[in-house]
This record gives structure tokens, C-alpha cells and sequence, in this order.
């Protein structure tokens, strides 16, 4: 795909996917193998004057070939200063790493940010000998200390009319997927809930990325298989761009079906 960005609108929301990039995720230890490589993608959501980015990237230094995220809503016409809120599905640094530049200044200044309450929680509640503690080094030195700005949510309340945060627990502690729904219209956002087509026959993959593996992959099988039976709209954001599709059965299996522009 040479495009960078997908459009779609969801009822009243206009939507666009941006991509933040690609990066190279390791093999589940003990391989040597170089890992697979995923697609970073953010998704902007607009009604009227309301700007909504969902999750932020890598942002500088994490891995060159991502961090792109900025880039491409300018091209795009989108600029950091428009956007109202950020909502994260949850800590990690792909996810939250693009909030702030590499002299540690905020890149989107008027942006109000939320996230599921127990995941802003656990960042602060975190011991430095935890498992995966580096993985949430950009939330705890940048977002832990901007409290007063995030709007903190409880699991499945709907944060603005038409979007909900629903808990999806285990990848983080406190991992959410977002519901966008308008008239008879959906999408939902699933996050980090499944990274790779590879999980959906061995859902345990890349467990050892998981903050409680046991849950994550759970949802990996019952949810992603319950997600397949509503056909709701999917947006994957580690899948290839645009990461918008459908979880489907066939014969028994499951497998993703990607839309197509």
C-alpha cells in the first residue's frame, strides 16, 4: 500500500487511519530469529470540531523506520495543535511513545488525554523490577506526571456519546478496546488485543508480551471468535494498512479479512 493513511466514516465520525510506520517485533524467546515485522497505526477521529487521536505511536527513538505519525497527519492537512483528546488503549511504548518529541516536549499542546483508569493506575503502582517495566517507560516519564491532564475513565462508559473504552484486560493490566458507533454503524478498535495474523492459530505467540498472559490470550481466542460471530468492523492496528477489516470463521478457523480500498 503507498498510501500512509485510510479514510473511512463511521456514521457521523469521520475516520482516518495514519500510519505511524513499521517496526520489528522479536520472536518469542528462545528464538535467534530477527522477528516480524508490524505495521504502527494510529486512527483520527473527527465530528465537527472535535479531534480524537487513538493512541500516538512509537514516536523518536524507538525504532527508525517508525515515529512517522506526525509526518503523516501534516500531510494530511492535520495539525498537531487541532487535536482535542488522546485516548490510549494502554502504555506501551508503540502506543504513547509519539506524545512528546525528542527535546521532550508535548507534540499535541491542546490535547486533553484519557485512558482506562486501572491502566493509568498500574503505571504508577509499578515496581521497577516488573515484567515488561521498560515497555512503559515513555508513559511513566511523560504521562505520570501530566495527571491534571488526562481525564481518567471507568471500563465501558462511554467518554464522549458514541465511543465507549471497553476493557480488554491482560495484555496490560488495564488494556482497552474502543467502541466508535454511530446510528447503525461500528468500528471497533481492538489495540494490542491480537498483533499478528500468526496469533490467530497460535494465540499464545507472543504471549511473552503480555502482562498476564493467561487473559490475553483468552481474549485471543473467545473474543476475537465473539468479534467473528457480530461482524462488527475491525481496526487492527498492527495489521497491514489500513488494518480495517472483519474477523470471520471458516471451516472452524478463524481469519481476517482486510477491506479493500
Amino acid at each position: 500500500m503507498v498510501n500512509k493513511s485510510f479514510r473511512l466514516n463511521i456514521g457521523a465520525f469521520k475516520c482516518m487511519v495514519v500510519s505511524d510506520g513499521i517496526i520489528r517485533v522479536p520472536s518469542p524467546p528462545p528464538s535467534k530469529k530477527p522477528g516480524e515485522l508490524m505495521d504502527v497505526s494510529c486512527l483520527l477521529i473527527e465530528q465537527g470540531q472535535r479531534k480524537i487521536l487513538v493512541d500516538t505511536g512509537c514516536g523518536s527513538g524507538f525504532q527508525a523506520s517508525a515515529g512517522k505519525l506526525l509526518k503523516n497527519l501534516l500531510k494530511e492537512g492535520v495539525n498537531p495543535g487541532q487535536i482535542n483528546t488522546i485516548i490510549y488503549t494502554h502504555g506501551h511504548t508503540d502506543h504513547v511513545g509519539g506524545s512528546f518529541d525528542s527535546h521532550d516536549r508535548p507534540v499535541f499542546p491542546q490535547a486533553r488525554h484519557m485512558v482506562l483508569r486501572k491502566e493509568f493506575d498500574s503505571w504508577a503502582t509499578m515496581p521497577d523490577t516488573a515484567k515488561h517495566y521498560e515497555m512503559f517507560a515513555a508513559a511513566r516519564k511523560y504521562l505520570l506526571p501530566i495527571r491534571d491532564q488526562f481525564d481518567l475513565a471507568e471500563e465501558n462508559a462511554e467518554i464522549i456519546p458514541g465511543i465507549k473504552l471497553l476493557p480488554a484486560y491482560g495484555h496490560t493490566l488495564g488494556n482497552a478496546m474502543l467502541e466508535i458507533s454511530s446510528g447503525k454503524h461500528k468500528i471497533l478498535c481492538i489495540g494490542d488485543l491480537i498483533h499478528s495474523q500468526v496469533e490467530l492459530a497460535n494465540p499464545d505467540y507472543y504471549a511473552f508480551l503480555d502482562s498476564v498472559p493467561e487473559q490475553a490470550v483468552r481474549l485471543r481466542t473467545e473474543g476475537i471468535s465473539k468479534i467473528a460471530e457480530s461482524g462488527v468492523l475491525v481496526f487492527a492496528c498492527h495489521f497491514p494498512l489500513p488494518g480495517i477489516g472483519h474477523f470471520v470463521h471458516k471451516g472452524g478457523i478463524l481469519s481476517w479479512q482486510p477491506v479493500h480500498e
